[in-house]
């Protein structure tokens, strides 16, 4: 019986060594193939930074274009808005203006109306009041203008 212990012995040293060598094998394989993913993760990583950086850069070249449209835009608004302003300051100078003449017209002809002539110094006067007073307006209406707008 001491024969066959020590064969049972050394067919179950053998087995458990060949079992040992498959383990061995597959440990072997399973370190090259998480190796190689480890490799191939790192690459993967390394290529989405550069996406990513890519498609920021593409992203800040895109919104430095568009800020850059909406700042010309706002430019040409500008001109817009001061080119109107003034068409409106006009208007009203000459609005006050027409109305400040209108208003001396009748004072003379008032005074006509009253046997009264106006003298050259009286009517300079008015006029010099009259041109103030349009003057006045109109920066008045300028200055609204600007209040309102800003």
């Amino acid at each position: 019986m001491g024969a066959s212990d020590d064969s049972i012995r050394e067919e179950l040293i053998g087995a458990v060594l060949g079992e040992l060598s498959l383990l061995r094998r597959d440990v072997k394989g399973l370190s090259q193939l998480l190796d190689t993913t480890g490799k191939q993760f790192k690459d993967d990583g390394e290529l989405t930074l550069l996406r990513f950086t890519s498609r920021y850069e593409q992203f800040l070249n895109q919104f430095a274009a568009s800020s850059t449209d909406v700042l010309a835009e706002a430019g040409r608004f500008s001109e817009a808005r001061d080119q109107l302003l003034g068409e409106i300051s006009l208007r009203q100078y000459d609005e006050a203006n027409g109305r400040s003449r209108d208003l001396l017209r009748e004072v003379l002809r008032e005074e006509r109306g009253r046997g009264r002539r106006i003298g050259r110094i009286e009517l300079a006067a008015w006029t010099v009041c009259a041109t103030l007073g349009s003057a006045a307006l109109t920066v008045g209406a300028l200055a609204a203008l600007r209040l309102l707008t800003t």
